[in-house]
């Protein structure tokens, strides 16, 4: 409704420079003075037909009735993404202020039933990693590198969870899950390395990236039991059965035979 309007502003403009009241230039164009009232207020749009013959009453070329129509249809976009980017502005905002509660109040209740602290430690160094996936992206922007980036910061922020987590719990298995999380992280960064390098399509990276995710649902339970030394072996078929979904389409996706993206 905002670019009819816009437009009809434009018909209203050029309609007053050229001396010319509705009832004139109706009866130029062969229409009733409502539908330039209509045009002006932005409601309709001058049929096709008429626009050599408004644009001759008008006194502008038509080069110059499409360039403001496609003026129009820039400031629309525009505004759409101005729209967009203020959204983004407000949920990270949003994310923020809830971040900053959720550590100031588990820092406080902490404190008031241990005397100290102790598992807040543990939601502090969670928070940062939701912060690091949901907000470093935007704050990285058009960084070509910036999901090395964010890989790297879990890297580093995964393994001190872990260990807080185990301290704060007498726990003796730190290097274990250290392992454990490391062979996940492994194929995420090798993920992360196909999108930030490689220049196939994009089907194809998203067909290759559902063939790692694939493979590591597959692996992840029977080798993680053999790290963790479990004995009571849990079945795997559910797994292999999303795999095997997964893989059915990495193989339609990779000879997708699409528009470039």
């Amino acid at each position: 409704m905002q670019d009819k309007q816009s437009f009809g502003k434009y018909i209203y403009e050029k309609r007053k420079k050229r001396n010319m009241t509705q009832e004139e230039l109706a009866k130029k164009l062969f229409v009733l003075p409502t539908t330039i009232s209509k045009w002006e207020r932005g409601i309709t749009y001058p049929d096709i037909t008429l626009i050599p013959k408004l644009c001759k009453e008008l006194a502008i070329s038509e080069h110059e009735f499409f360039t403001a129509c496609d003026d129009l249809e820039r400031e629309r976009e525009k505004r759409e993404l101005n729209k967009y980017h203020n959204i983004i502005k407000i949920a990270q905002k949003f994310l923020t202020i809830s971040y900053l509660l959720g550590i100031l109040i588990s820092f406080i209740v902490d404190f008031c039933i241990n005397q100290n602290l102790s598992w807040s430690w543990i939601v502090l160094l969670g928070v940062l990693i939701s912060w690091t996936i949901t907000d470093l992206p935007f704050l990285l922007k058009q960084n070509k590198y910036k999901g090395i980036k964010i890989s790297i910061a879990l890297m580093i922020l995964i393994p001190i969870l872990l260990f807080t987590i185990n301290i704060v719990n007498n726990g003796t298995w730190f290097i274990k899950s250290l392992i454990i999380a490391y062979f996940v992280l492994f194929f995420l960064f090798f993920d992360v390395l196909l999108w930030t390098f490689s220049k196939i399509k994009t089907t194809k990276k998203i067909s290759i990236t559902l063939i790692i995710v694939a493979l590591l649902t597959i692996i992840i339970n029977p080798f993680s039991q053999k790290v963790l030394e479990i004995t009571a072996k849990e079945s795997n078929i559910p797994n292999i059965l999303s795999a095997g979904v997964m893989i059915i389409l990495a193989i339609f996706l990779f000879f997708y035979k699409g528009r470039e993206q």
